[in-house]
């Protein structure tokens, strides 16, 4: 009987070579879906900067900045945008956020909540907003796109964060000023009953500042003014309570589980109070910040997409 006889030195070779085969196929459909998911969206439009003042209509100012593109032949769908507590229109990636969302083919405006007293941003700052007027400069804010630019009325939404989500919520929920919002992105919204209790440093400390408020006519706190007003209208309405208001529009949460003022429960608190809401949890030390402020992050470039994706597909 003849006996084969095998080369065990060839038998490895064509083993080697048909791993690296493979090997390489698996990185060439990696590379192939890591292009479609960056490029699921447009990113085509030529975009314009606007900056303004808008009057408040009591001697202040509100400065607002309008980022949109300048090639669309048809209306543009509007998104309007808010900063949390001691925050700034660019606080949390805000400008890279809405420079995205107007290259994908939507305007934006968000604007600074603390006023000014004249219309100059070398004039001091009141150091004293509420929700009620972050609302009432949300508003002012998307009455100038639709007198100044080609907007869409029918295709509204809203993106904000931490303090600026509760008032998103509001916005939605009640159609503020009749708008009807279409879609909704929150970033750790503090949209519940406790979250800014929490954030003050619990009932007792948020009651003895409230009383403080109501002696002097406001409380400085981390270089705010808190007025009576202000502690009333987070205790009058809390949004999660009227969610179911907002029917079954899209709203898509962003939750860090690592989130130590505004905890991740209070972002699923806030998603659940909504039909149709979505939840995306991310994990980073950079607790409520979610990396927004990095110069380079694969989780802030992950979140911008998103919200671009969300918008591009629900406006």
């Amino acid at each position: 009987m003849e006996k084969k006889t095998f080369n065990i030195k060839k038998i490895l070779i064509i083993i080697t070579l048909c791993i690296i085969t493979i090997s390489i196929g698996i990185l060439l459909c990696s590379k192939v879906n890591i292009f479609f998911e960056e490029n699921a969206y447009p990113q085509y439009h030529e975009i314009a900067t606007e900056n303004f003042f808008i009057d408040r209509g009591d001697g202040t100012y509100t400065y607002a900045e309008a980022i949109f593109p300048t090639d669309c032949n048809e209306k543009i769908p509007l998104i309007a945008m808010a900063h949390g507590f001691k925050g700034t229109l660019n606080s949390g990636g805000a400008k890279e956020v809405s420079e995205k969302l107007a290259k994908a083919g939507f305007a934006t405006i968000r604007m600074n909540f603390d006023p000014y007293t004249d219309s100059d941003k070398k004039s001091p700052q009141t150091h004293v907003y509420t929700l009620k007027s972050m609302e009432a400069d949300m508003l002012r804010g998307i009455k100038y796109m639709f007198s100044h630019h080609n907007i869409d009325k029918n295709r509204l939404g809203l993106h904000a964060r931490s303090m600026g989500g509760r008032v998103a919520m509001t916005m939605a929920n009640e159609s503020s000023d009749d708008l009807d919002f279409k879609a909704v992105t929150l970033v750790a919204p503090a949209g519940n009953k406790s979250a800014m209790i929490d954030y003050m440093g619990g009932e007792s400390k948020w009651q003895n500042m409230k009383k403080t408020a109501s002696q002097h006519g406001f409380i400085l706190h981390q270089g705010q003014n808190l007025s009576p007003e202000w502690f009333d209208q987070f205790e009058t309405y809390n949004p999660c309570d009227y969610g179911f208001k907002f029917d079954n529009k899209p709203v898509l949460v962003f939750c860090n589980t690592l989130d130590h003022v505004v905890t991740p429960q209070t972002s699923r608190e806030c998603a659940a109070a909504y039909k149709n809401s979505r939840v995306i949890e991310v994990t980073t030390n950079n607790y409520h910040g979610y990396e927004m402020g990095y110069k380079k992050s694969e989780l802030k470039d992950y979140i911008m997409d998103e919200i671009v994706l969300f918008f591009n597909e629900n406006l």
